[in-house]
């Protein structure tokens, strides 16, 4: 048997968005209570609402698109990696002895305090710290705040760094209940062609002993 647990931020019209960013919305299109035989409803979103992947064209003038990204970034075995910083240091990487290929969710709000408040949590990478990750060409980097930028410079350096280097960006997690190191992540974002990012359902597998 495995267990699933479920790492994805429910969307809701009263989620947080990142600022300046599309609230999500919903409005009925055909409904019961209009005499309609189905339900179907039009949904507003922003490209990058929730747990969601950052396409390099997200960052990269005339990068790939969602559609264009390997699957394989979003399907396999992961590492989940506890940092209580502010700032994520090449140093604090570095002790984790990653390896080429990983794919690496950093969990930084283990009690889920800022989940709880629907605050942004501030934890950032370095760029020192992103520049290591993308020169060991690991598959993916996760982290359980709304972007790996800093919010306050925002200049879009730390996801260049990645996404110019092949890595998958997931930001957006909600880690709370992934207290062990090692599971399968599957984390497949909606197959907008063309597009800059994609919300997806991010879970981990964990195989029961």
């Amino acid at each position: 048997m495995s267990k699933i647990i479920d790492i994805s931020k429910r969307i809701c019209p009263e989620m947080t968005v990142y600022p300046g960013d599309p609230r999500y919305q919903t409005r009925t299109v055909c409904g019961f209570k209009l005499g309609d035989m189905c339900e179907v409803s039009e949904l507003t979103m922003g490209s990058h609402c929730g747990t969601h992947i950052d396409a390099p064209l997200h960052m990269i003038p005339d990068g790939a698109g969602i559609d264009a990204m390997p699957l394989d970034c979003f399907y396999g075995p992961c590492r989940v990696l506890t940092i209580n910083a502010a700032v994520i240091s090449e140093k604090m990487l570095a002790d984790m002895n990653i390896e080429p290929g990983d794919r690496i969710l950093l969990r930084t709000d283990p009690a889920g305090k800022y989940a709880r408040s629907n605050r942004f949590n501030p934890t950032v990478l370095s760029m020192r710290a992103a520049q290591y990750l993308a020169e060991l060409h690991v598959k993916l980097v996760g982290i359980d705040a709304p972007t790996v930028e800093n919010m306050e410079l925002c200049d879009g350096e730390i996801h260049r760094a990645l996404l110019s280097a092949g890595v998958a960006v997931l930001e957006g997690l909600c880690l709370k209940e992934a207290v062990k190191e090692r599971y399968v992540l599957s984390a497949l974002p909606l197959n907008l062609i063309g597009e800059n990012g994609a919300p997806c359902r991010a879970v981990l597998i964990e195989e029961e002993e």
